[in-house]
């Protein structure tokens, strides 16, 4: 894969997730003349920065206190009661790991984790090995319940293969998915991937597909509807609105989906005329860049 066609990919992937995100937040606002993301974005932007931070390595502990900072310079970007009441705990010096499991019986199994995690999936797309300790690690200061980090671990691992797939080609469905079930140990995920499989070989109501996949803020209940939405459409924007139309928790559905299609259509799927209207474009891409130039050891100056 050239350098350039990686650096599209990258961009591609964290703008498309930032613009399904904040489209998917300002579906009930007359004003959208700029789209403004939620703390799915802020967060996914704290990892690509910690990323850059630590050339390429993910520290659980300094990624906690990365999001704690990411949420105090922000508090008003739409975060769940979950975080912010961990964010309180690590400042009182309770942690900073796995104490989501204070506040739920075996933690969180919220998609706050997945929702996050696709400059991860990004940056370890060559090595799975990698890629699952990174999905693990950047799990740990909110997310630990194991339904949250398999969720985690599938949206990572699309964003992925996403990644080197052909940006002018289909991906063949159903052998995305299953990829995805040879990575899955849980029940509810093998049963909502392959129901997901069955959905994608015909038309089928919202009701129906909302039935089967879910459309909530649970992990089983929104990474598999969102790899519906990326393989129903393979286009950035269409699976944002596919996500969209879903209703429920549309911003993090809209969000995951946009981020493995942007990973694999690239840059050049996503219009200008919406990048123009989504905050913090520029530095959003500058990071995406500044990934690709740590992955492929390139020397800054």
């Amino acid at each position: 894969m050239s350098r350039e066609i990686l650096s599209s990919k990258f961009a591609g992937s964290m703008l498309a997730s930032a613009l399904g995100d904040a489209l998917g937040a300002s579906f009930y606002r007359w004003n959208r003349d700029e789209l403004r993301y939620t703390d799915d974005s802020a967060m996914a932007l704290a990892i690509a920065e910690h990323l850059i931070e630590l050339g390429g390595r993910i520290d659980s502990e300094k990624l906690a206190w990365k999001f704690v900072e990411t949420y105090e310079k922000e508090p008003w970007r739409g975060y769940g009661p979950g975080p912010p009441r961990i964010f309180k705990l690590i400042k009182r010096g309770m942690g900073p790991l796995e104490l989501d499991k204070r506040l739920y019986p075996g933690g969180s199994y919220g998609n706050g984790a997945a929702m996050r995690i696709a400059p991860v999936g990004l940056f370890f797309y060559d090595d799975f090995d990698e890629l699952r300790l990174a999905v693990v690690e950047a799990c740990k200061p909110t997310h630990n319940h194991p339904l949250a980090v398999e969720g985690a671990l599938l949206e990572a691992a699309s964003v992925a293969r996403a990644v080197k797939l052909d940006p002018m080609k289909e991906v063949d469905r159903f052998d995305f998915i299953d990829y995805l079930e040879s990575l899955t140990s849980s029940e509810v995920y093998l049963r909502k991937l392959k129901r997901l499989g069955e959905l994608l070989e015909e038309e089928h109501s919202r009701r129906e597909v909302v039935k089967n996949l879910g459309n909530s803020v649970e992990a089983f209940n929104s990474v598999p509807t969102a790899i519906y939405c990326y393989l129903r459409e393979q286009d950035p924007v269409k699976a944002i609105q596919a996500a969209i139309n879903l209703r429920g928790d549309m911003d993090t559905i809209a969000c995951m989906a946009a981020a493995i299609a942007g990973a694999h259509r690239g840059l050049e799927a996503i219009p200008e005329r919406d990048l123009a209207r989504l905050e913090n474009a520029a530095y959003i891409r500058g990071l995406a860049e500044r990934l690709v130039e740590i992955k492929l050891g390139e020397r800054r100056g």
